[in-house]
């Protein structure tokens, strides 16, 4: 059962205007849903056709027989996962500032939800547990890795090292072979601030605002994020610092959108900890969502890692 407080209804859900809000504030800080696109999601999951070659067409003489062609496809399926998290806290804190708290809970509960959803998409991992997660696709999993640092400045350094990434991208033979952006752990921007030429003199000119969660990189989009690293929450930190690749390759989508309750009735159990909410006037507030994703292949994408 849940209960009412300043701005829940009976039901125990956000009204409209603050619930677009975190959905708003989710996107904005998600590496992932900057990037990429969405694509509609069932509960039960999706059979997605994967197309993975083109008809070509040929030129033809005046009667002459017209050439045929053909495409391919393959059958790719989205294991839909269910993101949530749960916070406690006392009747009494709310009632002494509500708003302010109110606000606190939106921020860390979709912040939380955000960092959850990049993990698992870059990654393939629990944000709780840092366990992968079975039967799902992750951008690490591709083969196309570049070590920073491979190239000597007087061999181009840090852009010789972009570029190598960008040419097994654009040079494989996958279908999505463009190079749309970058996703870079929010460490990456020094080192492309602070990369220069043979003479010393900086070989990137872009205006240094080290607040803007978007930039660009070679003229790119490039989203910054704490999950491109792997290190959230109980994940391990990975020695991968940068992303890039065509991200029309991946595609993700809600099967069921964020949603936020409250209650002050159930019973919350953490670990070796049991709430009893009634019982200690303590309020608990849940957030979840149901998300998946495709990735159509791989190689689309390119990881840069440290050595």
């Amino acid at each position: 059962m849940s209960t009412t407080i300043a701005g829940l209804d009976a039901a125990g859900l956000v009204p409209k205007p603050v619930a677009q809000e975190i959905l708003t504030k989710a996107a904005e800080q998600s590496v992932v849903q900057t990037l990429s696109g969405t694509t509609a999601i069932a509960l039960e999951g999706n059979a997605i056709a994967v197309q993975t070659g083109h008809v070509e067409a040929g030129v033809v003489g005046e009667g002459e027989a017209k050439p045929v062609g053909q495409t391919s496809y393959a059958v790719k399926t989205i294991k839909p996962i269910k993101i949530a998290a749960i916070t406690v806290q006392s009747k009494e804190v709310r009632l002494r500032n509500p708003l302010n708290v109110l606000d606190n809970i939106q921020s860390d509960l979709t912040g939380a939800i955000q960092r959850a959803f990049d993990l698992a998409v870059l990654y393939g991992r629990n944000a709780k547990t840092g366990a992968a997660i079975p039967g799902v696709e992750s951008v690490n999993s591709t083969t196309n890795r570049v070590q920073l640092g491979s190239a000597t400045v007087a061999n181009g350094g840090i852009n010789a090292d972009l570029l190598a990434g960008y040419d097994l991208v654009v040079n494989g033979n996958q279908l999505n072979d463009d190079f749309t952006g970058f996703a870079a752990d929010p460490r990456f921007r020094s080192k492309l601030l602070g990369a220069v030429d043979a003479q010393g003199r900086p070989i990137y000119q872009n205006p240094t605002d080290l607040s803007s969660p978007i930039a660009t990189t070679l003229g790119l989009p490039t989203a910054y994020g704490k999950a491109v690293s792997g290190r959230i929450g109980a994940s391990a930190e990975s020695t991968v610092r940068a992303f890039g690749g065509d991200w029309g390759a991946l595609r993700y989508g809600f099967a069921e959108n964020l949603t936020l309750k409250v209650s002050d009735q159930a019973t919350v159990v953490d670990g070796e900890t049991t709430y009893h909410l009634w019982q200690q006037n303590l309020e608990a507030y849940l957030v979840e969502a149901i998300i998946g994703w495709v990735i159509t292949d791989p190689k689309s994408f390119v990881a840069y890692e440290e050595a």
